[in-house]
């Protein structure tokens, strides 16, 4: 059973409408402040999701319902059904693999891989985060905080990657990540929006949009990836992740 709460309007579908994430832009009156980040994070061990996806870039347009299970900080594993198992794909902390089951093909890529095809350090954690709306990096002493009217922000930077994530001052949840690599060849966007307080009293965002633009000269290649989520179970017990390969499918590669 859910319990409304907190609903609030997704953010702009556009990079370009959100602010460049600059060190240099942060006011340091506010720093001086000593302020604290108050922020709830869901708690859990494994959690079972039932999804809509919408993915758009260049190269693939799909959208499709899917059942998700998490395996917290290490397994993420998606079902496609249509009728009948239309793919499925595991996520582990350093690859990707994705079956096709209609056409009989198997795909896989590193983290690595990943990152290079975006221009952008992906990891586990940010994948993550990506679907469940805790922050993609651990706060550390060093990290810079400041408070604004409607949110908080945190202020990180982790590898070649440079972070704002701004928090809700009112119920407390990341609401926005803004990350670009150092080098300023890509930048991610990610909305949290319509808040829902399940019976266990955890606030989970059931909209989550993502932007990737990767800058190729004087091209900006677009990526979105839009969650829809209809149902949480927070569980215990272990959930099952299986995937195997049949022998009669043909590899393949994945390129986004």
């Amino acid at each position: 059973m859910l319990q409304a709460s907190c609903k609030r309007g997704k953010i702009q579908k556009s990079l370009a409408d959100l602010p460049k994430v600059e060190f240099s832009e942060v006011d340091s009156t506010a720093l001086d402040q000593e302020v604290e980040l108050n922020i709830q994070e869901s708690n859990f061990k494994y959690l079972k999701l039932k999804s809509k996806i919408d993915f758009q870039s260049e190269n693939l347009s799909q959208s499709f319902p899917a059942n998700v299970h998490i395996l917290k900080d290490s397994v993420i594993w998606i079902s496609v059904s249509v009728g009948i198992e239309a793919a499925r794909c595991l996520i582990t902390q350093d690859s990707i693999q994705f079956m096709d089951r209609i056409n009989k093909k198997s795909y896989g890529l590193s983290i690595a891989d990943l990152s290079k095809q975006f221009n952008f350090d992906f990891d586990f954690s940010l994948l993550q985060s990506l679907l469940v709306g805790n922050l993609p990096f651990q706060q550390k002493e060093d990290d810079l905080v400041q408070l604004n009217s409607l949110y908080t922000s945190l202020f990180q930077q982790a590898g070649n990657i440079k972070i704002e994530n701004q928090v809700d001052n009112v119920n407390h949840k990341l609401t926005t990540i803004l990350a670009e690599d150092i080098g300023g060849k890509s930048k991610l966007g990610v909305s949290y929006s319509n808040f829902l307080e399940l019976v266990n009293r955890e606030i989970i965002p059931h909209a989550i949009f993502t932007k990737i633009d990767v800058i190729k000269g004087d091209l900006v290649k677009t990526s979105t990836l839009d969650f829809k989520h209809t149902k949480f179970e927070f569980l215990d017990q272990p959930l099952r992740f299986p995937y195997t390969i049949p022998k009669s499918y043909d590899p393949g590669v994945i390129t986004f």
